[in-house]
């Protein structure tokens, strides 16, 4: 049965997530350890972890294929010598999110553009104003964009 470690600390969202996985797909174990010292131990026969692996956990790892990153950016110091030079595969979520973010971002500009959210709260109200926006609309065409972000 293959293994999957949720590395420690646990959240409410990581627990969530290994309850999730164990009724979704029932062939996999799934271990929650609370500690390092715990992690140690789960890590021995595990296929795959989640989280920020410290060196000694790693040191543990007999078959260890796998390491999904918590972040796109992961912290300082997440990848150091023995992480690097050990055949686990590190997988990152850099890249999942940019055409859904780019298309959301631009629904938003859209959407504020034309005055949308001023509509929805009137709708809400179950008001028809016609006025609801009290301000004119961008109008896009020729319009200047500033993007700002960290990404």
């Amino acid at each position: 049965m293959p293994k999957l470690v949720m590395l420690p600390p646990q959240s409410a969202k990581t627990v969530r997530w290994a309850g999730d996985l164990v009724k979704e797909l029932p062939q996999y174990q799934v271990a929650l350890p609370e500690t390092d010292e715990e992690a140690r131990a789960a890590i021995v026969d595990a296929d795959a972890a989640f989280g920020v692996l410290p060196a000694d956990v790693l040191a543990a790892a007999q078959k260890l294929r796998w390491l999904q990153s918590p972040a796109a950016a992961p912290p300082a110091g997440y990848y150091y010598p023995a992480l690097i030079t050990h055949p686990v595969q590190v997988c990152n979520l850099r890249g999942v999110y940019n055409d859904h973010i780019a298309q959301h971002i631009m629904m938003y500009v859209l959407a504020l553009a034309r005055g949308l959210p001023y509509y929805m709260d009137a709708q809400r109200a179950r008001r028809w104003d016609k006025d609801a926006r009290k301000s004119g609309y961008v109008d896009l065409q020729g319009a200047t964009a500033l993007i700002m972000g960290l990404g």
